[in-house]
C-alpha cells in the first residue's frame, strides 16, 4: 500500500509520496512547516475554512468541533480530502485531525485511528492503522496527543463531493475499566 504523508503547509495538504516528491530540495529551517508528527455533533459552514489546491486534487476544510467527556477534550479542527490513487486501489484519502488533552485524573484508552468514517456518498470507510499516526491507546493523565487519522476512499471523483462525514470511535475514561466504554458517533458538515 502506498505510504502518504499529508504537510500542512499554508492551509494546504500536499502528497509527499516517493513519486510526487523533489529529493533534489531540501526544506531547511522552516519553522512555518508543521508535519503531521507535530500537528456539538454538527458543524455549520460559517464554522469552517476551505483550502483547495491549484489542481483541485486536495481539499482542505478547517472545523471547530470538540467535546468534553470525564475531563478529557476530543477536538477535530481539521479533515483534508485527497484524490491520488494508491497503491491498494483507493482513489483518495479522508485525513481527519484530532487533538485529544487528557485533562482527568485517570489514564484513559481510546482508539480513533480504529474508528469508522461513513460520507455523504454512502461510503463506509475503516479507519487504516498503518498510514494513520499512533494517536490511540492508552493515554496518561495530563497527556495530550494529536494527529491524523486516514480514511482510504476507494472511489472518488472530486475531493469537493465529500461535503460531510459521520466518524465513530470508542472511547474508556478509565483504561482499568473495560466496561465502562463510550461511543462517539459524530457528524461534521460543510
Amino acid at each position: 500500500m502506498a505510504s502518504i504523508f499529508f504537510f500542512y503547509l499554508g492551509g494546504q495538504f500536499s502528497d509527499t509520496s516517493s513519486r510526487n516528491r523533489d529529493t533534489g530540495t531540501e526544506l531547511g529551517d522552516n519553522t512555518n512547516i508543521t508535519s503531521l508528527d507535530e500537528e456539538k455533533n454538527e458543524i455549520s459552514s460559517k464554522d469552517k475554512e476551505v483550502s483547495v489546491s491549484d489542481d483541485d486534487s486536495t481539499v482542505v476544510h478547517e472545523l471547530n468541533w470538540s467535546e468534553k467527556q470525564n475531563d478529557t477534550t476530543f477536538k477535530i479542527d481539521r479533515i483534508g480530502i485527497v484524490k491520488d490513487e494508491m497503491e491498494s486501489g483507493a482513489e483518495g484519502t479522508i485525513a481527519v485531525h484530532f487533538v485529544i488533552d487528557n485533562g482527568s485524573k485517570k489514564d484513559i484508552s481510546t482508539f480513533p485511528n480504529q474508528g469508522t468514517l461513513l460520507t455523504n456518498t454512502k461510503e463506509q470507510i475503516d479507519a487504516s492503522l498503518s498510514l494513520s499516526e499512533d494517536i490511540g491507546g492508552e493515554i496518561m493523565s495530563g497527556a495530550k496527543k494529536e494527529g491524523y487519522v486516514l480514511y482510504p476512499i476507494k472511489k472518488l471523483k472530486d475531493p469537493n463531493e465529500i461535503k460531510s462525514v459521520r466518524i465513530k470511535w470508542d472511547f474508556w475514561p478509565d483504561k482499568d475499566v473495560t466496561t465502562n466504554v463510550k461511543d462517539f458517533d459524530i457528524n461534521l458538515t460543510w
